[in-house]
C-alpha cells in the first residue's frame, strides 16, 4: 500500500480562463492564488483543497454531469436563492442551469459553465438528522458571511467534492483501500464516497451503466501527495508490481517538473490520478 499524506488537488480542464476564472470567483466564492498564461490556480479561503484550472482552447470537449465539482452552502434555502441568481446572471456568464434536485439527502442545483464543466452548489441542512454526518459535517470552522460574499442570497463555504464516475464499485473500493489506503464511505448502493483521512474534501464514485461512460483525459485528475521525491519513486516502483492485481490501465514514468517528482497513472476505471511529493 502507498503512504499517502494528502488528497491536495484536483485538475480542471476549460476553454478559455478569460470565461470560466470570473465564474468561479464571481458565483462560488473561490479565489485565484496563482496566475500564469494558460493556467489558474484556485482555492476555496476555507478549503485548503487546490484547484489547477488548466486553458485547452476550443476543442476542450464538455464534460459529463457525472464528473463535476460541488461548493457547500449552510441552508436549503440558498439553494432556492442561488437557483434565481444563476437564472439572473446565466446570461452575462454564459450559463446552463439545471432545476433543483433532491438527491440523497442533498438539496442542490447544478450549472455548467462555458469551459464545459458541471458545477454544483449543494445544501445538506437536513443530512445529520438522517445520519449523514460522517460525510456531510460543515466542512469549515469560521462560516464565511454576507461581507465576504455580498448580494448573492447565497454564500459557498467550502469547495466540498468532486466527482468520478467506475464501472464496478467493489472493484474500486479495493483499488482505494489496498492500493492507496485511501477512507471509503458507502452510504448508498450506487455510489462511494473516498477521502484521504486528514481532510473533509472527498471525491464521489457513481457507478455508471456499461457503455454509458465518457472518458476523461488526463486533464482532469486528482493530486495525491507522498512525503517526498523517494516516496515518489517507491510508490511507482509498489504499482508496477501490482499494476495487474489492481487493473490499472496505464502506468506512466516519474518526472522531475516544477520542483516536485511525479507521476500519472490511469485506474480501472480509466480515470486518472497524480502521485506527486511536495514542492519546494
Amino acid at each position: 500500500m502507498i503512504q499517502l499524506s494528502g488528497l491536495i488537488r484536483g485538475h480542471y480542464e476549460c476553454r478559455s480562463l478569460t470565461e470560466t476564472i470570473p465564474v468561479m470567483t464571481n458565483l462560488l466564492a473561490l479565489e485565484v492564488v496563482a496566475e500564469s498564461a494558460r493556467r489558474a490556480i484556485v482555492k476555496h479561503p476555507n478549503t485548503a483543497w487546490l484547484l489547477v484550472v488548466q486553458e485547452a482552447g476550443s476543442s476542450a470537449p464538455d464534460k459529463p454531469r457525472m464528473n463535476h465539482y460541488g461548493v457547500r452552502v449552510a441552508t436549503d434555502q440558498e439553494i432556492e436563492n442561488a437557483y434565481e441568481y444563476l437564472q439572473k446572471m446565466k446570461k452575462d456568464f454564459r450559463l446552463k442551469v439545471d432545476r433543483i434536485r433532491d438527491n440523497h439527502h442533498a438539496h442542490s442545483v447544478h450549472f455548467v459553465e462555458p469551459g464545459g464543466n458541471w458545477w454544483e452548489i449543494e445544501s445538506y441542512e437536513k443530512a445529520a438528522s438522517a445520519g449523514m454526518a460522517h460525510t456531510t459535517a460543515p466542512h469549515w470552522k469560521k462560516a464565511l458571511t454576507e461581507l465576504d460574499f455580498p448580494g448573492r442570497g447565497y454564500i459557498p463555504q467550502a469547495l466540498t467534492h468532486g466527482t468520478l464516475q467506475c464501472d464496478n464499485l467493489e472493484q474500486t473500493r479495493r483499488f482505494y483501500e489496498e492500493a492507496l489506503g485511501l477512507e471509503v464511505v458507502q452510504l448508498w448502493p450506487t455510489s462511494i464516497y473516498v477521502k484521504h483521512r486528514s481532510s473533509p474534501w472527498y471525491i464521489v464514485n457513481l457507478e455508471s451503466k456499461p457503455g454509458a461512460r465518457q472518458y476523461l483525459s488526463s486533464a482532469q485528475r486528482f493530486t495525491l501527495n507522498v512525503e517526498s521525491a523517494l516516496a515518489v519513486f517507491e510508490a511507482h516502483e509498489w504499482l508496477k508490481k501490482h499494476k495487474d492485481k489492481f487493473g490499472l490501465t496505464e502506468l506512466r514514468e516519474v518526472q522531475e517538473q516544477a520542483g516536485t517528482s511525479c507521476f500519472l497513472l490511469c485506474d480501472l476505471n480509466r480515470n486518472w490520478w497524480e502521485i506527486a511529493s511536495p514542492f519546494h
